[in-house]
């Protein structure tokens, strides 16, 4: 039985045509993957489907009902469930008070301010969160989660409303593999048992091609491809402008064979102390201590992968190091002065740069505006060489994408251009090492490899890169030396290539 139906859905954004007549039906009980390039047009038809967008033109069925137009709480109310490529919800409140309110919102009962909230179904909820995995955290604030864990919790609270359909905007996000796959299998499952339609966007072909049974692909706005997914996998069309020639392949191509002579830039010599040196790091959120004497060194042009399962305290590393925790101990120095009493900006205006997880740019202002608010000038390494010096043309050459819509505001751009674009920006204030913060996370996989590129770019002049990634194939590709961190401990360093040929390590620390 078809649940949903979409008929030739158009939307624009002035010029912009980012839906383009785009059809597909979707029956009870069935995954559809929807998936395409950064800025494919993903999102927008998702937003067109809930009511957060009006369509320009066509129209969207629920069940044989017309529910064009509707606003979001109606078709909501018609059992329609939705989670956000950006998670929503609610930082201050607890795990389990964010399942609760959204069972108060299904029950009709969110304006009775004569009971507490915090009442109301609390096993039903307590069930719900044991269904995603996250009843051992249902006191913790989510202020205080993994972003992985956040999408968790996330999906908890569509649950809770008993959807008939249920639209997944990247629901894996900043899970690693073996949870990406543990998440989905759940959901196919409920879908199979609920008869519940499931509509997802996601980057992850692990988990596209493994539980979906059909996927749509969308390529500037319109549907180039529908099929199995053995199909689509085949499809060249599809290899060229999404799928790219694999991690695997770009490992053993463009990392691995040694650059002809005269050609490329030459890594310039890198002797002396790291660039950054951090001994016995504490840090807490609140009471909770998250870090336990975390000690790491990363030098000028390496670039060294912190790994680890969800909530292993990779962000919370990097957020220390940043100056974004209040509370936090230990030493810290970067290119030999200490920065450990510093605050964020002093931090950044030595040279090192941050790259969030959440990507955080300016929704209102334009892609060239992004970038200038990131501007610092020109900087030089101890020795009096300069550190290459970024402008905006020359990050529109390393993300030509981003050339592409210089005056397009930064609300209007798919969340892979907003990565690039909070890469870029962060590489406008001229850093000396870059703190990278799940980099391959929510682009497409050409994207992921361009992403590749231009890390291995960076560190061939001279920068040092600490990168936090759940993708091991990604990892391996870029990084030279390896952290793993478990409950806020480092509990391996190893050569990545060491790492990643060793598979007692990868499956007890990874769950790869």
């Amino acid at each position: 039985m078809t649940l949903l139906r979409v008929e030739n859905l158009r939307k624009s954004f002035g010029g912009v045509q980012a839906v383009q007549g785009v059809s597909f039906a979707l029956a009870a009980g069935e995954l559809l993957a929807l998936i395409g390039p950064n800025g494919a047009g993903k999102s927008t038809t998702f937003n067109m489907v809930d009511g957060q967008l009006a369509p320009d033109g066509g129209r969207v069925l629920l069940d044989g009902q017309d529910i064009t137009g509707l606003s979001p709480r109606a078709i909501w109310r018609r059992g329609v469930g939705r989670t956000f490529q950006i998670a929503q919800t609610f930082a201050s409140f607890s795990v389990l008070q964010n399942v609760q309110l959204a069972l108060l919102s299904h029950d009709r009962k969110a304006w009775r301010w004569w009971r507490r909230a915090d009442a109301h179904r609390p096993q039903d909820a307590l069930a719900l969160l044991e269904q995603v995995g996250m009843a051992a955290q249902a006191h913790r604030p989510c202020s205080e989660l993994a972003y992985g864990d956040v999408k968790r919790v996330e999906l908890a609270m569509a649950l809770a409303h008993a959807p008939r359909l249920l639209l997944m905007d990247e629901p894996t996000a900043g899970m690693a593999p073996a949870e990406r796959l543990a998440l989905m299998r759940l959901v196919q499952r409920l879908a199979r048992e609920r008869r519940m339609a499931v509509l997802f966007t996601e980057h992850s072909m692990d988990v596209v091609f493994g539980q979906a049974d059909r996927v749509a692909v969308l390529v500037r706005g319109q549907l180039l491809a529908e099929g199995t997914p053995d199909a689509i996998r085949q499809d060249e069309r599809v290899q060229q402008v999404y799928l790219g020639q694999g991690l695997q392949d770009f490992e053993k191509n463009s990392c691995q064979r040694p650059p002809a002579k005269g050609s490329g830039p030459k890594t310039p010599e890198m002797p002396g102390a790291p660039l950054l040196q951090m001994q016995d790091l504490d840090a807490w959120y609140g009471a909770a201590h998250i870090l336990h004497g975390v000690s790491l060194a990363v030098g000028r042009g390496e670039v060294v992968a912190l790994m680890g399962r969800n909530g292993a305290g990779k962000s919370t590393t990097l957020k220390s190091i940043a100056g974004l925790l209040q509370r936090r101990s230990g030493r810290m120095a970067f290119m030999g002065r200490r920065i450990d009493t510093l605050a964020p900006h002093q931090i950044a205006r030595l040279g090192l740069g941050y790259v969030p997880e959440d990507r955080r740019i300016f929704t209102d202002l334009t892609v060239l505006e992004n970038l200038e608010a990131g501007r610092q000038p020109p900087r030089h390494w101890p020795g009096g060489q300069p550190v290459p010096h970024w402008t905006p043309q020359r990050l529109f050459a390393l993300f030509p994408n981003l050339g592409e819509m210089p005056n397009r505001p930064g609300g209007r751009m798919s969340g892979g251009e907003q990565q690039m674009l909070t890469v870029a920006r962060t590489l406008m204030g001229q850093p000396c090492l870059v703190l990278l913060d799940e980099p391959s996370e929510g682009v497409a996989p050409v994207i992921v490899e361009q992403m590749a590129r231009t890390i291995l770019a960076l560190k061939a002049q001279g920068m040092g890169i600490l990168l936090s990634e759940q993708n091991l194939p990604f990892a391996q590709a870029v990084a030279d030396r390896a952290y793993v961190l478990e409950q806020g401990r480092i509990v391996h360093e190893a050569p990545m290539a060491e790492l990643a040929r060793d598979v007692q390590a990868r499956k007890q620390y990874l769950g790869v």
